[in-house]
């Protein structure tokens, strides 16, 4: 189902496309300075719904937002990323928003975008230089109360776009881990133009892990 319709101009969309068209992948990670003490209190995550769109651009430069596709998408994406773990022998468990956790979920998913925004501006915008590891602190508040109605002591934040034009196409997918205080531990991000259609669960794989090579780096 076609919803709505919009230009496509976010700063962070605007950026990520200067650089491809620049011949360069979006692909980068930072993670908290205390990132290698605290993981290790990382047992159980919880993975939220993806907030992914997928578009499609016509030929006037007008994102049109798919639902049918952003379905396809997002549940390729929680699939693929709750294998990768698996594959990493972490425990990762999806929590989808009812009525139990909507509100609740709603108000985290509300402050994470606002913290994102930071991030993506210190990770890739003009304060970039502020983003180093050493510097790399940010929290959405303490998320210990919703945590603990799963057993969990983690969230996972995936946040993106997908954006299809004839033959060509452009997605970019972050994904970031906060501990129970709500501090993000790990904030990685996957750009690309080339082969990476998240309506296909291979291609979708293949993105996932890309997107968590770093975490792979750094569990060691």
């Amino acid at each position: 189902m076609i919803r709505a319709k919009h230009k496509w101009r976010t700063p962070l969309s605007i950026m990520c496309l200067f650089l491809l068209v620049a011949g360069c992948t979006l692909d980068s990670y930072r993670m908290h300075p205390e990132f290698s003490t605290r993981a290790d209190s990382v047992k159980q995550s919880v993975l939220i719904s993806p907030d992914v769109n997928m578009y499609e651009l016509s030929a006037g430069g007008v994102a049109i937002l798919r639902d049918d596709w952003s379905r396809v998408g997002r549940k390729n994406l929680q699939n693929a990323i709750l294998s990768d773990f698996e594959d990493k022998q972490r425990n990762v468990k999806l929590v989808e928003m009812d009525q139990r956790t909507g509100k609740e979920l709603a108000e985290i998913r509300a402050l994470y975008r606002l913290v994102h925004k930071t991030m993506d501006q210190q990770t890739f915008g003009p304060q970039q230089n502020m983003a180093e590891s050493n510097r790399f602190i940010f929290s959405v508040g303490s998320l210990e109360s919703f945590l603990q109605k799963f057993d969990a002591d983690s969230i996972i934040f995936v946040t993106g776009y997908d954006q299809v034009f004839n033959d060509r196409r452009k997605a970019l997918i972050d994904l970031a881990i906060a501990d129970s205080s709500g501090t993000i531990l790990y904030y990685t991000v996957k750009g690309t133009t080339t082969g990476k259609d998240l309506r296909d669960p291979d291609s979708t794989t293949a993105l996932i892990r890309d997107l968590l090579s770093s975490f792979s780096r750094m569990e060691g």
